[in-house]
């Protein structure tokens, strides 16, 4: 891993409320996969993981960004929340969900304070999940908005105990 992306691991491991913000949403939504990743054109890879479903990623652990809605919410800067992959007319037959066997996710995009794009906090789980209704969505997009908000504070610290 270059030093670009371990510095945005470092950032996201520096933000102390990111492991109870992935706790909380997996208690919200019962999904058993919450994530925080870095994700760019040509990468994504694991922040902070919260996994209760044995996937066996670690922080620092890339994913082929080709393969994953992360892109898509890269591209568009637009959330993507799925209650159930079955019954969704535009992920019922998309290659990512069966690829990687989930059936309910969420994916919010993370800015710097800058505005620059961050990556994501995301969920996920084998089993379909309420995850659409307006609490929790907005409980989604708040945490989202902490972890961004936070991106900054994070960073001055790697760079000071770097430095």
């Amino acid at each position: 891993m270059d030093k670009a992306l371990q510095h945005c691991v470092a950032e996201v491991q520096a933000i102390s409320a990111v492991p109870d913000i992935m706790r909380t949403l997996a208690e919200l939504t019962g999904l058993r996969f919450i994530c925080v990743a870095h994700v760019t054109d040509a990468t994504w890879t694991a922040c902070a993981i919260l996994d209760r479903l044995d996937y066996g990623l670690k922080p620092g652990d890339p994913l082929d960004v080709t393969t994953t809605l992360c892109e898509d919410v890269r591209d568009t800067g637009l959330a993507i929340v799925i209650d159930s992959v079955d019954d969704s007319p535009v992920y019922k037959d998309h290659p990512t969900p069966l690829m990687y066997g989930f059936k309910s996710y969420f994916s919010v995009p993370l800015f710097r304070p800058c505005g620059t794009y961050f990556g994501t906090l995301c969920g996920l789980d084998p089993y379909p999940a309420s995850l659409s209704n307006k609490t929790t969505v907005t409980t989604m997009r708040l945490f989202a908005e902490l972890i961004s908000k936070q991106l900054k504070t994070a960073e001055q610290a790697t760079l000071a105990a770097a430095g």
